[in-house]
C-alpha cells in the first residue's frame, strides 16, 4: 500500500510539471509568434524606408517584403537576409561616399562665399560658423545645406540692393573679434622674422603701426606689406647666400687646381733632383777612376777640367730648380694661406647663420624665447615626458590689465614694460627652466624634473619680484601684477591640451580679481 501511494504521489507530481510545461511551451510559443511578427514588422518597415534608392535593392525589397507575408518560419529567410544584409552594406557605402563629396561641397561653397569681398560681418561669423563643424550625419547634411543656401541669399539680396560697393562701411569688411586676432597674428609673425637689410626695419615699422592700432583696409594692407617684405627679405637672403657658394666654389675650383699642378711640378722636380744626383754619382765615379788611373799630368789636367766643367753646369742647373722649388713651395704658402682665409670666412658665415637662427627663436622686443621656439622645445619636451614619465609642467603668466597700460601710457610704455617683466622672469627661474613669449602679455615657462614646492615658490617668487617693480610712466607710478596659472601633464595629455586647458583655467581665474594664482 505504502509503494502505491508512492507511486500516486510521484505520479501527481509528474502530472503537475507537465501541466506547467505545457503552459510554459504556449507562453512560449505566443511569445515566439509575437516577436515573429513583430520581427517581420520591423523588416517591413525597413524596407520600405530603404525603397527608390537603388533599383537591385528595390527588387530585393520587393521580393523580400513578399515571401515575409508567406513563410512561418523566419530562419527559411536567413540567405535572403543574408543578401539583403550585403546589399544594404553596399548602399551604406554608397551613401557614405556620396556625404564625403556633398561635405566637400559645402566647404567648397561656403569657402567661395567667405571669398565675397564686402559682405557683412554678422553674414560671414555665420558662414565660419557653419563651415567650423563638418557633419557626418545625413540629416545633418541636409539642415548644413539649407543653411548654406539661407546664406547665399542673404549675400545676393545684400549685392542685389547695390551695398556691396558703396554702402558699406570700411571697418565692416573684417568683423572686430576675427580683426584684432589678425592683427596679433601679424605681429607674432613679424616678431618671429629676422631680416637684417631694409626689410627688417620695414618690418619693425608695420608691428609698430599694428601695435598702435589700425582699421580693417590698413590690416589688409600691411597685411599684403609684410609678405611682400617676406618675400623681398627672403630672396635677398637667397642671394646672397648663392653668391657666397658660388665665391666658395670658384675659390675652392682655384684652389683644387693650383694645388694639382703644384702637385704635378714637385713629381716633376722630384725626378729631375733624382737624375742630378745621378749624374753628380756619375761624375764621382769618373774622377775617382780618373784619379787611380796612370797617366799624365797634363792629361789628368784636361780630363780634371772637363770634369770640373760638367760639375759647374750640375751645379748651375741645381741652382735653377732649387729657384724653381722655392717658387713651388711659395706658390704653396699662398695657397695653403688662401684656404685658411676660405676657412676662416666658412666659419664666419657659419656662426653668423648660427647667430641668425637664435635671433628667429628670440622674441626681438624682451629677448626670451619666441612662440616658435617654445612649439620646437615643448614638442622635445613631451617627448622625453612620453618615454621618461618624468615631471613636466606648463605654467602661463599673464599679465593683469596690460591693455590699460598701452592705452593710457602708450605701446612704449607697454613694450617697456614686457623687457622688463620678461627679465624678471628669467631672474626667478634656473637655466633648466625654459622661458617664452607666448603671446602680447603672456609668458610661458616650462619646468621639467621639479616638484611642486619648487615650482610654487619660484612662481610666486615671480608674482611678488613683479608687483614690486618700480614702474614709471608719464610721472606716474604704476604697479603691475601678473596672474598664474600652471598645469601638470598627466596620463594621455597633449600639448595642445594642456596650453588650452591653462589659458582657459588663468582666464577663468582672472574674471575673480588680479594676481591670481591657480595650481591644475
Amino acid at each position: 500500500m505504502i509503494e502505491v501511494s508512492i507511486v500516486a504521489s510521484e505520479l501527481n507530481q509528474l502530472k503537475q510539471q507537465l501541466n506547467q510545461t505545457r503552459l510554459s511551451h504556449r507562453d512560449t510559443t505566443l511569445k515566439s509568434r509575437r516577436e515573429i511578427l513583430l520581427l517581420k514588422r520591423i523588416i517591413l518597415r525597413f524596407c520600405a524606408a530603404c525603397k527608390h534608392h537603388d533599383s537591385e535593392l528595390d527588387k530585393e525589397i520587393v521580393d523580400l517584403a513578399t515571401r515575409i507575408e508567406q513563410v512561418e518560419n523566419t530562419s527559411d529567410l536567413t540567405i535572403q537576409i543574408a543578401t539583403f544584409e550585403r546589399l544594404i552594406n553596399r548602399y551604406k557605402m554608397n551613401v557614405q561616399k556620396e556625404h564625403s563629396v556633398m561635405e566637400d561641397h559645402i566647404s567648397y561653397c561656403g569657402e567661395t562665399l567667405q571669398r565675397v569681398a564686402g559682405l557683412p560681418a554678422g553674414l560671414k561669423r555665420d558662414l565660419r560658423s557653419l563651415l567650423q563643424y563638418p557633419s557626418h550625419d545625413g540629416s545633418k547634411h541636409i539642415q548644413r545645406i539649407v543653411r548654406l543656401v539661407e546664406l547665399y541669399e542673404r549675400a545676393i539680396k545684400f549685392i542685389s540692393v547695390g551695398k556691396l560697393s558703396s554702402e558699406i562701411n570700411s571697418n565692416e569688411v573684417i568683423d572686430s573679434d576675427t580683426q584684432e586676432q589678425l592683427s596679433n597674428e601679424l605681429q607674432h609673425l613679424i616678431s618671429e622674422l629676422d631680416f637684417n637689410n631694409t626689410s627688417g626695419t620695414k618690418l619693425l615699422e608695420i608691428r609698430s603701426k599694428l601695435l598702435t592700432g589700425t582699421d580693417a583696409v590698413s590690416l589688409i594692407d600691411l597685411a599684403l606689406q609684410t609678405l611682400q617684405l617676406v618675400l623681398e627679405g627672403t630672396n635677398n637672403e637667397r642671394k646672397a647666400s648663392q653668391i657666397f657658394v658660388g665665391e666658395m666654389n670658384t675659390q675652392v675650383a682655384q684652389i683644387i687646381k693650383t694645388s694639382e699642378q703644384n702637385q704635378s711640378q714637385g713629381q716633376s722636380y722630384l725626378e729631375q733632383r733624382s737624375l742630378l744626383n745621378e749624374e753628380y754619382s756619375l761624375l764621382i765615379k769618373q774622377a775617382e777612376n780618373l784619379l787611380d788611373k796612370k797617366a799624365s799630368e797634363q792629361e789628368h789636367k784636361a780630363k780634371m777640367v772637363m770634369l770640373l766643367n760638367e760639375m759647374n753646369d750640375l751645379a748651375e742647373r741645381n741652382s735653377a730648380m732649387q729657384e724653381r722649388e722655392a717658387a713651388l713651395l711659395e706658390r704653396h704658402e699662398y695657397t695653403t694661406k688662401k684656404l685658411n682665409n676660405l676657412y676662416e670666412e666658412t666659419l664666419e658665415y657659419r656662426r653668423q647663420l648660427s647667430d641668425q637662427q637664435q635671433r628667429v627663436f628670440r622674441d626681438p622686443l624682451t629677448k626670451v624665447y619666441n612662440r616658435a621656439a617654445m612649439h620646437e622645445r615643448l614638442d622635445l619636451e613631451y617627448k622625453r615626458w612620453v618615454r621618461h614619465q618624468h615631471s613636466l609642467v606648463l605654467a602661463m603668466i599673464d599679465i593683469d590689465q596690460f591693455k590699460r597700460i598701452n592705452e593710457r601710457f602708450g605701446h612704449l610704455a607697454g613694450d617697456k614694460a614686457l623687457t622688463i617683466i620678461a627679465k624678471t622672469i628669467e631672474n626667478q627661474v634656473t637655466d633648466t627652466d625654459f622661458v617664452a613669449r607666448f603671446s602680447g602679455e603672456e609668458f610661458l615657462i616650462l619646468f621639467t624634473e621639479t616638484n611642486k614646492e619648487e615650482r610654487e615658490k619660484k612662481l610666486k617668487a615671480i608674482q611678488l619680484a613683479i608687483s614690486k617693480l618700480p614702474f614709471k610712466f608719464k610721472n606716474d607710478h604704476v604697479q603691475v601684477t601678473v596672474s598664474v596659472c600652471s598645469s601638470e601633464f598627466t596620463n594621455s595629455d597633449i600639448p595642445e591640451k594642456v596650453i588650452k586647458r591653462t589659458i582657459d583655467a588663468l582666464y577663468k581665474q582672472k574674471s575673480k580679481g588680479k594676481e591670481q594664482f591657480i595650481y591644475l
